[in-house]
């Protein structure tokens, strides 16, 4: 890579290999989430960026907010109205960075993530992208989980554990090489969710992953994410085809979509279409990491994440029942 393939927001170019990064923020309608997004974003220090807001069509005054940011590094632009994986890639055709990173709207990045990326895969010309792990949180940021197993190695690749479905972690916890499109294509239409799940499969295949054991990204649960607004059999769906096709693709070389085929969505309502409430899921997110605690010999953090369990949604039964059997199960 040389300096040419490197511009910075004002269109000048960067210094002799210097990576620049172009953030993509999908949004419609964060609501009081944007302020925090992007200003974990604009926290960064010492990195070139751009933050590219794609603007989907929100109503609630999120745009306005953005739009009034005296920060050269912010680029608003209008998404397609068409779809996440429509405004992903409108956001990927304005991109001007080296490095492309993914920061919804309603989530945060922690300090130091991005620099830590782009050092990685300055250091790695070979790899394709790098990530690390990711932690949940509730709606006003209080911490709720850490999930999904990860190498403690700084550096390990983690690509043949991706195209083995074993995926470590979110999309959002990436940094990947925008020249990695060439090979992987863009986002694809047909998911109407799980297309971060099936780009993550897809650029695998396209070289090492490396994996950074810092945190790299917090997801916010909330009521109004499309997590918990879509209908549950829909997001099963689109994930079971995600992983499916990745199955195919190394069976065969292609999948359904290359091939051009017609694939139906599920049909029928009921209580299966029914959308997840985000209070249920921190519920269940909570009693897991409970009995890790417990499992870890910590029986009062035990207790105090069970609570917290049972108080965020005081209908789930598995809550309160874990709640017992925490304060009175004998510990090996």
């Amino acid at each position: 890579m040389t300096a040419s393939d490197v511009v910075a927001p004002g269109g000048e170019p960067a210094q002799a290999g210097e990576l620049q990064v172009s953030v993509l923020m999908p949004m419609r309608n964060p609501g009081r989430f944007i302020e925090d997004a992007v200003a974990s974003v604009l926290a960064e220090v010492g990195t070139r960026l751009e933050l590219l807001v794609i603007d989907d069509g929100s109503t609630d005054g999120s745009r306005a907010y953005v739009e009034q940011l005296a920060d050269p590094r912010v680029r608003m632009v209008d998404g397609p109205r068409s779809g996440i994986a429509a405004c992903m890639n409108r956001g990927l055709e304005l991109a001007r960075g080296a490095v492309v990173m993914r920061c919804d709207s309603d989530d945060l990045y922690p300090p130091g993530r991005i620099a830590a990326q782009v050092e990685f895969l300055q250091a790695h010309p070979d790899f394709v992208g790098v990530c690390g792990p990711f932690t949940m949180t509730g709606p006003a940021g209080e911490h709720v989980a850490a999930p999904r197993i990860a190498p403690s190695t700084t550096g390990d690749d983690v690509a043949a554990d991706i195209l083995a479905n074993r995926l470590r972690t979110h999309l959002c916890a990436f940094g990947f090489r925008r020249s990695a499109l060439g090979r992987i294509g863009l986002f694809r239409p047909f998911f109407q969710t799980a297309e971060d799940i099936d780009f993550q499969l897809r650029l695998a295949a396209a070289g090492p992953v490396g994996f950074l054991p810092a945190s790299a990204y917090a997801y916010r649960l909330h009521d109004a994410s499309i997590t918990h607004t879509q209908a549950s059999v829909l997001r099963q769906f689109f994930e079971a085809s995600a992983y499916g096709m990745a199955r195919d693709r190394l069976a065969t070389g292609s999948d359904a979509l290359m091939r051009g085929e017609t694939i139906a969505l599920p049909e029928g309502k009921g209580g299966g279409q029914r959308a997840d409430r985000s209070a249920r899921q921190i519920s269940q997110l909570l009693v897991g990491e409970a009995w890790k605690r417990f499992q870890a010999g910590d029986r009062s953090g035990a207790l105090r994440t069970a609570w917290r369990a049972a108080m965020a949604s005081p209908g789930h039964v598995e809550a309160w029942r874990s709640l017992l059997l925490v304060g009175i199960k004998p510990r090996r």
